[in-house]
């Protein structure tokens, strides 16, 4: 009789264990909109965010998720509309029920979203590679936070690279005529006048994203007689430009130097036969000069997924996703987005070029930050990388939390 009784309590508590089992598996995903540029001039630097966004998702995963749930990613593609993007964030928000969204390359449509959801606290912003200062400052707030640093910390390292270089007395800038192309021309003239304000800006070139044809450009900056180039286009754009500028020898006899912001957006193999000797480049992700456990482990699982090595836009992908998904675990309430929102502050963790750490004012991220100097070798991947490299904190660099919230009030 016991015997028989033992026997239906444990068919009982295995069917119990069955169903509690079930109802674990079908909770609801936590899911995070990645919203970008997949198709035309960009999709490799944006895939490449993507990928580095789904390993931060799947490491998440692996390590629990977060009450029980795991992490979902969703993409939308925005081409080149600012206007699709704000479509795509409606209908994720509305129609979705999505409370985390992510823009990964487009600071306008960062900047337009950041508008969208302003006032609410139900949805968290984040930005990826879109660097505008105005997005964590005068569209910022709780609900807003950024993965990377802005033009402000751009333009004064870029400003502290130049400065002790006295035979540079004039300079031309060239940037994409949208909202980043603008802000990196102005944060930079403004570092620069600060450090060097004998420095000429002999004149600014404005090409549209996505141009072909760059021959226009380069003769304008030619007639300019200027000893340095200094470039925020970037992706697509910058091949077309290098090619333009081989084409018409502005770099040909080495008189004018190259100054170029994020060239490792893209593989750099691009710029192999086309980029100046001694060209100096902003760089996210030298993978090849960090020593690191993590560093290791982040440029295998990108060989094994992708068949090809890191760059930097896969490394800001991949730290956007983990903070917000590191933020979202230690706020404990998922399907609420002002949990992680509070989360942010002073949260830190590690990523492949060292530990970052959120800014409680306006919850950006800072780590470390590299320049340095071109070079064609067979010890870097496809022939090309930097020498000189040189390790920055944006943190130091940045405005100070009462700059941000004075721009924020007024």
């Amino acid at each position: 009789m016991r015997q028989h009784r033992s026997k239906r309590l444990a068919t009982l508590a295995f069917a119990m264990s069955i169903g509690a089992g079930a109802a674990f598996a079908q909770e609801a995903p936590v899911r995070i909109g990645l919203i970008d540029m997949y198709n035309g001039p960009f999709a490799f630097q944006t895939g490449q965010i993507r990928l580095g966004f789904q390993i931060a998702v799947d490491e998440a995963n692996a390590a629990g998720g977060v009450k029980g749930r795991k992490f979902e990613l969703q993409t939308a593609d925005m081409g080149l509309s600012v206007e699709k993007a704000i479509t795509e964030a409606r209908r994720m928000i509305s129609d979705d029920g999505l409370h985390y969204v992510v823009v990964g390359s487009h600071a306008g449509a960062a900047l337009a979203i950041g508008g969208l959801i302003k006032d609410r606290d139900d949805v968290f912003l984040l930005g990826g590679v879109a660097t505008s200062k105005h997005f964590t400052a005068e569209v910022g707030g709780p609900m807003i936070g950024r993965s990377n640093w802005s033009t402000v910390e751009l333009g004064r390292i870029m400003a502290d690279n130049i400065k002790s270089k006295s035979e540079i007395k004039r300079i031309v800038t060239i940037a994409p005529d949208f909202e980043f192309g603008h802000d990196f021309v102005d944060d930079i003239v403004a570092a620069i006048k600060t450090v060097r304000p004998d420095i000429v800006i002999a004149r600014q070139e404005w090409p549209k994203i996505g141009t072909l044809d760059f021959a226009p450009q380069v003769t304008a900056i030619q007639a300019a007689k200027q000893d340095m180039v200094v470039s925020g286009i970037f992706g697509g754009d910058l091949v077309n430009f290098l090619k333009a500028a081989k084409g018409f020898g502005l770099f040909e006899d080495g008189k004018v130097k190259f100054f170029t912001h994020g060239l490792d957006q893209v593989k750099m193999a691009f710029a192999k036969d086309s980029l100046p000797e001694g060209t100096l480049v902003n760089l996210w992700y030298p993978y090849y000069a960090i020593n690191s456990p993590e560093n290791t482990k982040f440029v295998a699982e990108v060989e094994k997924r992708g068949n090809s090595y890191p760059i930097g836009s896969t490394l800001v992908g991949y730290i956007a996703g983990k903070m917000l998904t590191t933020a979202i675990v230690k706020g404990g309430d998922p399907d609420h987005a002002a949990a992680a929102s509070r989360a942010m502050p002073g949260m830190s963790f590690s990523t492949p070029v060292g530990m970052a750490h959120v800014r409680g004012c306006d919850n950006v991220a800072a780590y470390p930050y590299f320049f340095g100097t071109v070079k064609r070798g067979a010890e870097f991947p496809d022939g090309i990388g930097a020498v000189g490299v040189q390790a920055y904190d944006p943190a130091q660099y940045a405005r100070t939390c009462d700059e941000v919230l004075k721009l924020r009030k007024s």
